[in-house]
């Protein structure tokens, strides 16, 4: 799922909802981009900017026993995509899934004793209750990643606080307890507050942090759980794992559409039916960059270097332009050659005739006759 800001107020989608563009204070439409096994689109739904993820996934759920017929499948969604709700759907419609837990719910499992944390590694580990698998892993650059941040940030909570001090120290009328209410401010936007407290001594502002917390709080940095209900028989524990990942290709799709090589977004549309219109012609031109994209990558180009050589294929007008006519070349650059050579082939050069001819071949005058 993403969201697609609107220009304006009038359109029969447009709400506004949680804004996965940052583009607070615009109206917005929920798309969501149903793509096979391998990342091929499917189809691409529009709903109104003030859904959540839930029911779109149950839309999604429907369109794939209904409308594209399938009988044995597994839908793969992301933490916010197949809660409580998803999971009892695709039970109901006898469609497996694969998830990813979210980080209140591994700390459940881990406190309960279900998942143990030795387990997290770099490469994935299964832990099976029932019929849930859960895969877990550790990927050693985030968790580094992760601790850095956290680092920097308490570093800049402390920066803070010591220039603010000195300030305060330096001006008497200065109030310690706006000192204070400003670095719980940056704690709190940090998210430090599960281990770090600030106090007022004096008018000074005093911040410490609490070891054993901090500890607990990094021990799941750079760790995930992937939680599936697949037989082992249909994918082991690394296919599991694998699969989960492969959403990432989802996301460069749309990243495709809304801010790469298509910009479905703005949109400055108003009925529901011709926004649908514009979504639809947006996947289509997104199923032909793909295809575009896997004939070119082996000649070291990207799909607007391919574009680009392409804007030189022209066709050639015959006589004077008033009368359309109009054929292809007979050859091309070698730049252009080259990526013409991966695409299929054109047909023969043809004569491309104007409107005005074409209606008096198919419709002659009076007494004349086309043969």
């Amino acid at each position: 799922m993403t969201s697609v800001y609107f220009e304006g107020e009038d359109n029969d989608l447009a709400a506004f909802g949680y804004h996965r563009d940052g583009k607070r204070g615009k109206k917005q439409m929920v798309a969501g981009l149903l793509t096979d096994g391998a990342g091929e689109p499917l189809s691409i739904q529009l709903y109104a900017g003030n859904t959540s993820d839930p029911p779109t996934f149950l839309d999604a759920v429907e369109q794939l026993k209904v409308r594209f017929g399938t009988e044995e499948i597994a839908v793969v969604g992301d933490r916010g995509m197949i809660k409580a709700l998803g999971q009892a759907a695709v039970g109901e419609a006898n469609i497996r899934y694969v998830t990813a837990l979210t980080d209140p719910q591994v700390r459940k499992l881990l406190a309960t004793g279900v998942l143990p944390l030795d387990l997290f590694d770099d490469q994935p580990a299964e832990v099976t209750v029932g019929d849930q698998r859960y895969v877990l892993r550790r990927k050693p650059q985030t968790q580094a990643r992760e601790r850095a941040r956290r680092a920097d940030q308490w570093a800049r909570v402390r920066a803070r606080i010591e220039a603010r001090n000195a300030a305060v120290a330096k001006a008497p009328r200065c109030d310690p307890a706006s000192s204070l209410r400003g670095a719980q401010v940056r704690v709190q936007k940090y998210r430090l507050g599960g281990w770090v407290s600030v106090r007022l001594e004096g008018r000074k502002v005093v911040g410490t942090e609490d070891a054993p917390a901090r500890e607990k709080e990094a021990q799941l940095d750079g760790c995930y759980v992937v939680v599936s209900d697949l037989p082992v028989a249909v994918a082991d524990t690394q296919g599991v794992h694998d699969r989960y990942l492969d959403l990432t290709r989802v996301e460069r799709d749309f990243r495709t559409l809304k801010t790469g090589l298509l910009e479905i977004r703005p949109v400055f549309l108003r009925k529901a039916n011709r926004t649908r219109g514009h979504a639809l012609v947006s996947l289509l031109a997104l199923k032909l960059a793909r295809a575009l994209e896997q004939r070119v990558a082996p000649l070291g180009l990207t799909v607007d270097d391919a574009v680009e050589r392409l804007k030189g294929v022209r066709l050639v007008c015959l006589g004077e332009a008033k009368l359309g006519l109009w054929r292809l070349a007979d050859g091309y650059s070698a730049v252009q050659t080259e990526v013409l050579g991966v695409l299929p082939k054109l047909a023969a050069p043809v004569l491309s005739l104007g409107k005005a001819n074409r209606r008096r071949l198919s419709n002659p005058r009076q007494g004349c006759s086309s043969g």
